[in-house]
Order: C-alpha cells, then structure tokens, then sequence
C-alpha cells in the first residue's frame, strides 16, 4: 500500500471525526458516547473489538497471512474539565468540557489507521491491536493502569503511541531516544496544630507558619540536595488553610506535584517529602501527615522501537522534519504499560506562534492538517515492523 496516498485521501473524512469528538468531549471514566462511536465506526469498517476498561475499547486486525506477533497502538479518548474559550465552529457542546490535550485527534488518528490497516489486512504478516484508553487524565488511577492488565494488552510484544504537540509545526514529529515525558506524582500535606485567637498567637499551635516554613525548605531540597544535572521538580501547588482574620486556625492542607526524568530520583521523592515534613513538625510542634501518589513512571522510549518508528517517520515526514524535541514536564500514563514502547510527539501547532497555544489552555486548537500525517506514521510503522520481522 502507498501510505501516503492513502492518507491523503481521507483527510476530509478524519477532520470530520475529529469535530464530531471535539464538540462531544467526556470526562476521564465518562467516556460512554465516545466509546459508543468508537465502535460504530469499528462495526462499519468490519473490525471486530472487546469492550475494556469500562469505557475503553480493544479491536484486533489479522489478516489471513499474520503472526501472532502482536503490535500494539494506543491512542487516549479523554477530554478534560476545562471550559473552552475559542471561537471556532466545532466548539465544545459540553459544558465545562474540552479536548484541550488533542484526545480527540488521537482517537481519530487511531480510527484512520484502523481504515488503512483494514483495507491492507491481506498484506498483514503481523496483528495489529487498536487500543482505545480511557482516562488518561486521572494521575494515580489512570486507564493505563488498569488497560495494562487486559489479557489482550497483556498479548502485545510492543506498544507505540504518539501526542500531539502544539509547539511542534505541523508537518514536524519528533521521536527521541530515552526520556521524552517526565515521571508525574503527586502528594497532600496535612499539618494539625492548635488553633485560637489571632491576637494571642503564643496559646495556639500555627499551621500556616508550620506549612509555609514546608514549602521553603521543598524549595531548598531542589536546589541544595538533588543532582543540578538532572531535572527535578517539586512544587507546591494548593495552599488552604483558615476561614477569617482573627481565627489562627486549626489545620493547613497543601497539595504539589513531584516531577523527574530519572527513576532512582523519583524513588526518593517520598522520603525526601517524609523527612522534611518530620523536621519540620518538629520544629514547629505541629503534626505533620504526607500521603504521597504515585501516578505516571517517567516515558522512556525503547530504543528498538525508536529505531523502527524513525524509518517510519522520515518516509511520512522528511528527515529534515524529523526532530528532537526538548524533553517536556508532563506526564504520559502510555508510561505504565510495561511492553517495550516509544511515543512520538506530532507538530499540531499553526504557523502563527500566537495561535500555538499550549495543551490544558482554553483556547487549545491543532492545524487538523496533521491529522494524516498521523495515520500515515502508524501505518508505516507496522509496515517497517513487518520488514523487520521478515
């Protein structure tokens, strides 16, 4: 098959889809319209599929000649609590409601190649598995943590995926090896102490000094105690405590995000956060609880699959569009499953920077030209697979 060709000749038909899912956005968990349409265009194509993960779907492609070697590509069918602010016609119908990571380009990116992929099906040497995740939003209880346990997740010998990217160009991908998307946990912080009357300080027990001498001395674990050389992050993100002016309340409850690309700092962060907390509710004779969450590990990509996904992508994009991207802060629940794996970022951003807002803002938009070009990866990709297979 001409991927490329091919491709092109369903860009109208993917732009379609991807308004249909953008004007339709569901929450993480909620996804009940979108896993319905995901399988009325799987019905109509003759793709046979499993519901998973509650709200997520599974579908198979296997030709007459395929293996049973098993290739995996994921694509996430969330939308996010986000009230959308841009002017465009396929607005968000939802309210409170929005696409503003580009979900809706991935399942539509997923369902075209699902087309091609189908249309190829006696040229198949492998199986191909299309992965529908929900709830790629949720940090701790993610899809991808319970997807990874479907039996027929477990069957997949590689898994690839990619994000779109609004910084990047359209037109422009990028596929590094090692680290493209960092580890992303969380935490809350419970400080108790005694409250009482603002004017009489020395009868209470304050847990707003208590928890702001906290969140300076995160700031100083940051700078003084982990390695300059690699990135880390740890910031303090809510800060609630108190009702009114002349109350020293009783409690404080913080709330942050821990960040790296290294495995053996993640694994410090709990203890580091613990023994911080411990010093300083002992300085401030307050009691200090950390409850600590573990969300997405660090998106490390493999370097053989890396290896197959860049000939795949100079012969979509061009060497001279093919990039390495500088590593992002954001998580990627594809993180945890635990297949050999790699993640492309796809350049969505318009030519005009002031259009190329970020993921997560209200305004977030993509130049729907990409859309192609992202089917025609993934259908290269299991073109390359198969030649390396054979």
């Amino acid at each position: 098959m001409d991927v490329i060709t091919e491709g092109k000749k369903i860009q109208n038909e993917l732009v379609e889809l991807r308004r249909y899912f953008h004007e339709h956005p569901e929450l993480s968990w909620e996804e009940f319209n979108t896993q319905k349409k995901i399988m009325e265009y799987l019905d109509e194509l003759g793709i046979p599929y499993q519901e998973s993960s509650k709200t997520g779907v599974i579908a198979t492609i296997k030709g007459p000649h395929s293996s049973d070697k098993i290739l995996g590509i994921r694509a996430d069918i969330d939308a996010l609590p986000i009230t959308e602010q841009a002017a465009c016609e396929w607005k968000s119908q939802n309210e409170g409601k929005m696409h503003a990571c580009g979900h809706d380009t991935h399942i539509t990116m997923l369902l075209g190649a699902a087309k091609l992929l189908k249309q190829m099906e006696d040229e198949l040497t492998i199986t191909v598995r299309l992965l529908f995740q929900p709830a790629e939003e949720c940090i701790e209880n993610s899809g991808a943590a319970l997807m990874k346990d479907d039996p027929a997740l477990l069957e997949c010998d590689r898994l690839i995926a990619m994000h779109i990217w609004s910084k990047i160009p359209a037109g422009y991908a990028s596929l590094r090896y090692g680290p493209v998307m960092s580890a992303a946990d969380t935490f809350d912080i419970y400080v108790k102490g005694k409250g009482g009357h603002g004017a009489l300080p020395h009868q209470t027990v304050d847990p707003v000094v208590a928890a702001s001498e906290f969140v300076l001395s995160m700031q100083r674990v940051v700078a003084r105690e982990l390695n300059p050389l690699e990135a880390s992050v740890i910031s303090i993100t809510a800060f609630n405590s108190g009702t009114t002016s002349n109350v020293i309340p009783a409690e404080a409850h913080l709330m942050g995000t821990a960040r790296t690309f290294t495995p053996a700092t993640r694994d410090q962060y709990p203890e580091i956060i613990k023994r911080v907390a411990a010093g300083v509710g002992e300085a401030t004779r307050t009691e200090i609880e950390v409850d600590y969450h573990f969300g997405p590990p660090p998106m490390i990509n493999d370097d053989a699959c890396v290896d197959t996904g860049r000939r795949a992508a100079e012969t979509v994009f061009g060497k001279d569009h093919l990039t390495d991207w500088e590593l992002q802060m954001g998580g990627e629940d594809f993180a945890k499953y635990p297949q050999e794996k790699c993640l492309l970022l796809l350049g969505g951003g318009w030519p005009e920077e002031e259009r190329q807002f970020p993921q997560h803002s209200p305004f977030f938009d993509i130049d729907e030209s990409a859309l192609s070009l992202g089917v025609e990866y993934f259908v290269e990709y299991v073109q390359e697979y198969q030649k390396e297979l054979s």
